[in-house]
């Protein structure tokens, strides 16, 4: 019998907060965090665009956000992009050849959501992941398309072929690599009950931002002090998404690590999985 393998510890934490839109670099918004004293310290908080090499446009951003992921060492990042289709529209036999293969079957976001709509008669379907944790949207659907095949093209895939990062639950991450993980922060709120509009300029918007931070603050979770005003004061909800990935993440490594590593079954290995 094949031992299952079992989940390592993680030293960092990291939550992604990924856009689609042409100034991405903007919206995308980054969260580091490290285990600490039995909790979690969000220790770092800012756009892609801050990153080196990087900017506001896809082809600047992206791939400084690939070099950031894959030079770390012994973490678990979360992204809120699917990372894959309902497994009727996979056209491939294991994930990691539908990833490799995903931009030359779909040359570009509008390629992808016409050719799903086409095969489904219009129908936007979800994988049995979504269902299970309630995601918002199809991965082809109008407000998610053009992160769907930003992330799987030009993130996942060129990741995937380095051999240098993990992704849960389908490929392990190497000896001290950086495994990725897809998240949705709108199903981690959703699990923790928090209701409430949190995006926009609005002053409401804005105390609920504060309130749901506080609902992690309260869970074990430290956040410096600019961390905490940025998370506050961003008025999409980006940063406040980014912090959110990562503590759902760590949440997930502590209550139960081994589902980051071992797929139920096959469609776990064909659809992916949301961590939430």
């Amino acid at each position: 019998m094949t031992a299952r393998p079992t989940a390592r510890p993680f030293d960092t934490f990291i939550g992604v907060d990924f856009s689609g839109a042409v100034d991405g670099g903007r919206r995308t918004w980054i969260a580091v965090a490290e285990p600490r004293g039995g909790g979690l310290a969000v220790t770092a908080l800012f756009p892609a665009m801050a990153l080196p090499d990087s900017g506001r446009r896809p082809e600047a951003f992206v791939p400084a956000l690939a070099d950031f992921l894959a030079g770390q060492r012994r973490a678990l990042a979360g992204m809120d992009f699917p990372f894959g289709l309902p497994h009727s529209l996979v056209g491939a036999e294991s994930w990691p050849a539908f990833v490799q293969g995903f931009a030359a079957r779909y040359p570009d976001a509008a390629a992808l959501r016409a050719a799903c709509r086409r095969s489904t008669g219009g129908r936007e379907l979800k994988r049995r992941c979504d269902t299970e944790a309630r995601t918002p949207f199809s991965a082809y659907n109008l407000r998610l398309y053009r992160q769907t095949w930003l992330g799987i093209a030009h993130l996942l895939a060129p990741l995937v072929a380095t051999g240098r990062v993990g992704v849960a639950p389908m490929l392990p991450a190497p000896e001290d690599g950086v495994l990725l993980a897809e998240a949705c922060p709108a199903s981690t709120l959703r699990r923790l009950g928090a209701a409430g509009t949190y995006k926009g300029r609005t002053p409401a918007a804005r105390t609920q931002r504060r309130t749901l931070l506080n609902l992690f603050v309260k869970n074990g979770v430290q956040v410096t002090e600019t961390a905490y005003e940025t998370a506050v004061e961003n008025r999409g909800g980006d940063a406040l998404d980014a912090v959110i990935a990562a503590c759902a993440l760590w949440q997930t490594a502590l209550a139960a690590p081994d589902t980051l590593v071992s797929p139920r079954d096959d469609l776990d290995r064909l659809e992916a999985r949301v961590f939430f």
